[in-house]
């Protein structure tokens, strides 16, 4: 049983949660695979008329879990701190296809599914609320593309989608220099609905989903098919079959000598190390 995933039923409401507080529910790759499980449950749930996906915690979901990332692409020193040998580009490519399946699920559900911001949403985090339906953010969230300043520099899954939601300019904006923005920016950027007090996020959330769940059953799937028709017609299927190649690609680069090496730093010095070397070298400078 996986715990880091808890699934909530309350009527014609299903709540998907993240579970991993400690961490800032950082996903490791087993737990989005049984997020993307239990999103199809509820999709086959007739009683479930819209999903919240939610974190438990401080924060929403600050991306993957990079520990886990680096053991599922074969990046940890072994035991004798030896270098490990370089997986293969096969090995490579089938665990990116079966991470952007599992991202477009959330693009592709059946049902309206409706994110619940606040504290940290980054990288993972951020592109399930760029995927789904509709998104409601605390005012002091945390949103970043991070994962950007690894050596990706624009490279994601899905950059059709990201170009429709925030524009050409304000996506390379984004994607390129990984700045940090709250919530009242990201309704401004339109990347969530709306931007709340926290203290009222969950009750507009639920008002939300109550309404929405007063449509009949078939008219919410009829209508989700028909978006989905419109999201093909803008490049919204084809994005996912060039994104898993794109992250293959992105995740097997050759870094020269001046160039920061994340899991190079992280493998000398540490993670948090890593992470400071990192935010020192991306960050805007601090005004004189």
């Amino acid at each position: 049983m996986n715990d880091a995933i808890l699934v909530e039923r309350d009527g014609p409401v299903g709540r998907l949660v993240m579970n991993r507080p400690e961490k800032h529910n950082a996903l490791r790759f087993a737990d989005l695979d049984v997020l993307v499980e239990e999103l199809h449950a509820l999709e086959d749930d007739d009683d479930v008329r819209v999903i919240v996906l939610k974190g438990r915690g401080r924060s929403f979901c600050s991306g993957h879990d990079y520990n886990d990332a680096a053991r599922s692409y074969g990046l940890e020193p072994a035991a004798d701190g030896r270098k490990p040998r370089r997986p293969s580009q096969r090995s490579r490519l089938a665990r990116d296809r079966k991470l952007g399946e599992n991202y477009k699920a959330f693009q592709y559900c059946h049902k309206p599914v409706i994110a619940q911001v606040h504290g940290v949403c980054t990288g993972a985090g951020l592109y399930l609320v760029e995927l789904v339906d509709l998104a409601i953010a605390a005012d002091d969230s945390r949103f970043s593309h991070a994962e950007q300043r690894l050596g990706l520099a624009g490279n994601t899954w899905h950059l059709n989608s990201q170009i429709l939601q925030y524009g050409p300019k304000r996506a390379r904006e984004l994607l390129l220099l990984g700045d940090e923005f709250d919530g009242t920016a990201a309704a401004e950027f339109g990347l969530v609905n709306r931007s709340v007090p926290e203290d009222r996020l969950e009750a507009t959330v639920e008002e939300w989903a109550a309404r929405i769940a007063q449509h009949p059953r078939d008219a919410l799937v009829t209508g989700r098919a028909m978006w989905q028709l419109a999201m093909d017609s803008l490049g919204g299927s084809d994005q996912f079959a060039r994104g898993y190649v794109g992250h293959t690609l992105g995740t097997n680069l050759r870094f020269e000598a001046d160039e920061f090496n994340f899991l190079k730093q992280r493998s000398q010095n540490g993670t948090r190390a890593a992470f400071v070397e990192r935010e020192g070298r991306y960050s805007a400078p601090s005004p004189d």
